[in-house]
């Protein structure tokens, strides 16, 4: 006999909720491919070509369902995003003008990342032109967020290395969308085949073509490093930038950076002067100054240490020598590092045969040495194509410190030299100073130098004053005393470089106001 239970089991196994309803509708196509489909390219990019994101400006709405996807694909952790959404603003010209944007990887075809990577931890594939990073492999020098001027890659504490967008590659490689494309809710995003530089056609549109943005733009220049992204729509008018490029919030300090590079010139330049004393075998003078420069050099390697995430890698740093300027410092600072010690070492060991000869080739190579080695990181700096970092300023700061310490320590064994290191103490605030009166007018037109100025004159002034200072006291302490002006100059050197990593423009995409 059947009950009413039975017969309520019986109705309730028949009914058609709304998920069953919208399954059963669905379910000759779950997936929407052939929807899906239309986004992505089915043929893979022939000779001269390559994978690239095309964007539609007039379809995206900057609802991120793109960032929350490629999150979600991907399990980045909190914080950690690959794509971007961020807003351009016109001026006088289309005050009314704003546009939403949303950028990841732009998978350029003379990626910076890669060149710059010092162990080798980028590839660009060959069949694909997608720039793949290969996480095994970084040691998290975070160079690469350096030398990319579009903010792409992004640092994950959690793992102590480097992380970016890889265009989804195995969902491509199987036939489907990214995350970010099928994510798009008006399909503003879409994966195309892209011409080479070498096969573009000169109608070819994109967002990077000097054509659509002046130069007084916050976008970043497609020259750098020739991004593929293809941005479709109607034009930004010629006043475009972006709306946090008024925005004053200071750059990572970089504090191993900071110490690394202060300690390491004063090391050398101390290391210099003890070379250059007459009577370095005899003199204490001469013995202090070494001991000095062995520590503060060796102290400065140690905080390089710091720096990064995956540091018992980094003795792969030879497979970047070819293109990477960070791998070409690390090779010179091992081949320096051995001067000042082997200086101490001549004071400290018993006589031995070629121990004349041997002094002789060290005293001589200390400041070549050195200055070469100097030179490798002006080049680590200049090759990201800041404008904050270009030769002039970066060579003018490391070489100023050297030379000062250089004077300080020669004034150790001849305090005539106090003047000299007082004048070069000074003269080094001197282009310093060129940047911050890009300042003074508050209707100048905007640029790099103009908000690094700002920066310096307003969240990071009191760093600034306190930097002048010591400087001001290091100069009048060096015609007193070099062993008071040392620690006090030490410090002034510090507040110097931290302006140089805090107040430097970084060029990345567009952001939002806030």
């Amino acid at each position: 006999m059947t009950t009413l239970i039975d017969e309520l089991l019986a109705e309730q196994s028949k009914l058609q909720t709304p998920v069953a309803k919208f399954s059963e509708k669905h379910r000759p196509a779950p997936d929407l491919e052939p929807q899906y489909r239309s986004l992505i390219p089915l043929t893979k990019p022939a000779t001269g070509e390559q994978y690239a994101f095309e964007v539609s400006l007039d379809r995206c709405t900057g609802c991120k369902a793109c960032v929350s996807a490629c999150a979600s694909l991907n399990g980045l952790d909190d914080g950690e995003t690959w794509r971007d959404v961020g807003t351009l603003l016109g001026g006088e010209a289309a005050p009314s003008y704003q546009q939403t944007i949303t950028s990841a990887c732009h998978h350029c075809e003379d990626p910076g990342c890669m060149d710059g990577c010092p162990v080798g931890a980028y590839e660009k594939e060959e069949d694909t032109g997608i720039v793949r990073h290969l996480d095994d492999q970084c040691i998290g020098c975070s160079y690469c967020i350096l030398k990319c001027p579009y903010d792409v890659p992004k640092y994950s504490k959690t793992r102590g290395i480097v992380r970016k967008c890889d265009m989804c590659h195995q969902r491509l490689a199987e036939g489907e969308a990214p995350a970010c494309v099928q994510a798009c809710p008006t399909e503003a995003i879409r994966i195309v085949k892209h011409k080479t530089i070498d096969n573009r056609d000169s109608a070819d549109i994109s967002l990077f073509k000097s054509s659509l943005f002046s130069t007084a733009s916050s976008i970043p220049d497609s020259k750098i490093t020739l991004p593929s992204t293809r941005y479709v729509g109607r034009k930004p008018p010629l006043t475009a930038h972006a709306a946090d490029r008024e925005k004053l919030s200071p750059e990572h300090a970089h504090w191993p950076l900071v110490f690394m590079l202060v300690l390491t010139q004063a090391g050398l330049g101390l290391a210099g002067s003890a070379s250059l004393q007459s009577d370095f075998l005899v003199s204490r003078n001469a013995l202090f100054l070494t001991i000095c420069s062995v520590v503060l050099f060796n102290f400065g390697m140690i905080a390089a240490t710091l720096h990064l995430g995956q540091p018992l890698k980094a003795w792969r740093f030879f497979l970047g020598l070819r293109t990477s300027w960070l791998s070409r410092e690390i090779l010179a600072f091992s081949v320096v590092a051995p001067l000042p010690l082997v200086l101490l070492g001549m004071r400290l060991v018993p006589d031995f045969p070629f121990k004349d000869i041997i002094l002789l080739l060290t005293t001589l190579s200390a400041i070549p040495a050195a200055m070469a080695a100097i030179f490798t990181s002006v080049m680590i700096y200049q090759d990201t194509k800041r404008v904050s970092w270009r030769f002039y300023l970066t060579s003018t700061r490391f070489y100023g410190s050297f030379l000062a310490f250089l004077l300080i320590g020669l004034t150790v064994g001849n305090p005539s030299f106090g003047i000299f290191a007082a004048m070069a103490i000074i003269f080094k605030l001197l282009p310093e100073a060129r940047v911050l009166k890009s300042a003074g007018s508050e209707d100048a037109a905007w640029d790099a130098d103009l908000h690094s100025a700002r920066l310096q004159l307003s969240p990071l002034r009191k760093i600034l004053n306190a930097r002048v200072i010591l400087a001001f006291v290091a100069a009048f302490a060096a015609l007193v005393s070099p062993w008071l002006a040392l620690p006090v100059l030490l410090g002034a050197e510090i507040l110097e470089r931290q302006l140089f990593f805090q107040s430097c423009h970084a060029p990345k995409m567009p952001g939002h106001f806030g």
